[in-house]
């Protein structure tokens, strides 16, 4: 009897229902961490925002009072990190695909014959709640990857060659919103997604290997890369300062591991999900302790990333205190 006739490579309906109920916890975790990592951020930009203004106007009223010249914002302002930017536009899309797999996996499990029933009539584009559901989680997944790409280029990019690029954070949102709504609308409208035996709905195998299985491998290999590519840069560059003084050799390895722990953090939590697909490729084998992590890590993420956000900003703060280290200013202000 070979493996793909075995229980561990068939789960039962119960299997797949405590399947779905842990990806709504881990989901519902998601959707806790990326919210504060959003409200965060926004409350930083309000802050930074109001803190500005104050200066502007003490500025004014010196100016008045003494009859110096007024010094614009522009004149003595330092170049920003994207960063943090980068950071919330990833919480906003593992946001939005924790609040959809929650609503999607509630409604599978409450009402599954509702969720699959195809309520297209004499149209040709096939449409239940089922697909809208996938299409749109499919898009923020998507979305997710190509984030989490341009924090891996960003990062490497600020290091080896800094300088600001005009329109790179244009590049970046054509490229993680663009990409991912062309992907989903082209499974949509050739009606590629279907109806698995579990009520979940699936991209047909042609498509699924093209439209969402390369786009994670390529963007999980440049993410790799990168991340190495990042260790070795920055070991070489600050290989003579950090012979020299420990406490600065302390400080760049916490801030060159915290930094790159986003990218380990996608690399983890969708791993799973790669070789899940990789042996669908040749097998019919759904392997269920597989299938438990996947859906574990693969929710997950929103939350893993909030994590790291906050280790990030506590380097932050360090960094702040830390004199003559501008390389790592530019990469964490």
């Amino acid at each position: 009897m070979g493996i793909q006739n075995t229980a561990i490579c068939n789960p039962t309906g119960k299997e797949f229902l405590s399947v779905d109920i842990l990806n709504i916890v881990t989901a519902s975790l998601s959707l806790i961490g990326s919210a504060l990592t959003v409200i965060s951020y926004i409350y930083k930009q309000v802050r930074t925002y109001r803190s500005q203004v104050k200066i502007r106007e003490q500025q004014i009223q010196n100016t008045i009072a003494g009859g110096t010249t007024l010094i614009t914002s522009g004149q003595f302002k330092q170049p920003q990190s994207k960063l943090p930017f980068l950071i919330f536009m990833l919480s906003v899309a593992d946001f939005f695909t924790s609040v959809f797999i929650i609503i999607s996996q509630s409604y599978l499990i409450n009402n599954p014959e509702s969720y699959s029933r195809d309520d297209t009539g004499s149209s040709k584009i096939h449409f239940s709640p089922c697909i809208l559901f996938r299409a749109i989680i499919q898009f923020f997944f998507l979305s997710t990857f190509f984030w989490t790409t341009c924090i891996s280029y960003y990062l490497y990019h600020q290091l080896s060659s800094p300088g600001e690029e005009k329109y790179l954070i244009t590049i970046f949102n054509i490229i993680s919103w663009g990409i991912p709504l062309t992907i989903s609308l082209v499974i949509t409208l050739t009606n590629s997604i279907v109806i698995d035996p579990t009520g979940w709905c699936e991209v047909k195998k042609p498509m699924e290997f093209s439209l969402w299985f390369l786009p994670l491998f390529l963007c999980l290999v440049v993410c790799s890369i990168y991340y190495i590519r990042l260790r070795k840069l920055f070991r070489s560059k600050f290989e003579y300062r950090l012979q020299i003084n420990d406490r600065l050799k302390q400080l760049d390895s916490t801030i060159s591991r915290r930094l790159t722990l986003y990218i380990i953090v996608f690399i983890i939590c969708w791993l799973p999900d790669v070789i899940q697909h990789f042996i669908s490729f040749f097998s019919t084998c759904t392997f269920f302790p597989l299938l438990i992590l996947q859906n574990i890590l693969t929710p997950s993420q929103g939350f893993w990333n909030f994590w790291v956000y906050s280790f990030t900003n506590k380097v932050v703060g360090i960094q702040k205190n830390t004199q003559g280290n501008d390389e790592n200013k530019r990469l964490l202000s």
